[in-house]
């Protein structure tokens, strides 16, 4: 779900830093398209939106307090004695 959200945000600040205008071609007549629909439906596309911020804000939070992997201890080490030396050494 997180994936699809990020996409979606991806999408969203391209075509929002594409300038408008007539250089901007189809993507800038799109951002304008895009720019009217966030006004026309004003309290719901910026809590949309606002879901996409913090989407990305929760999951940079998870990868950092995500543990960290510890490498399990050697479980034949109790067996070993420590004087001896490796056989297969020579």
């Amino acid at each position: 779900m997180i994936t699809f959200l990020g996409i979606a945000l991806f999408g969203l600040i391209f075509m929002v830093l594409v300038g408008t205008g007539s250089n901007g071609g189809a993507i800038g007549s799109k951002t304008g398209e895009m720019m009217e629909w966030l006004h026309y439906w004003a309290p719901y596309s910026y809590i949309i939106l606002a879901l996409l911020f913090l989407a990305i804000i929760g999951s940079v939070h998870l990868m950092h307090s995500w543990p960290k992997h510890v490498e399990p201890d050697d479980p034949m080490r109790k067996y070993r004695h420590p004087e001896v030396e490796d056989v297969m050494e020579d």
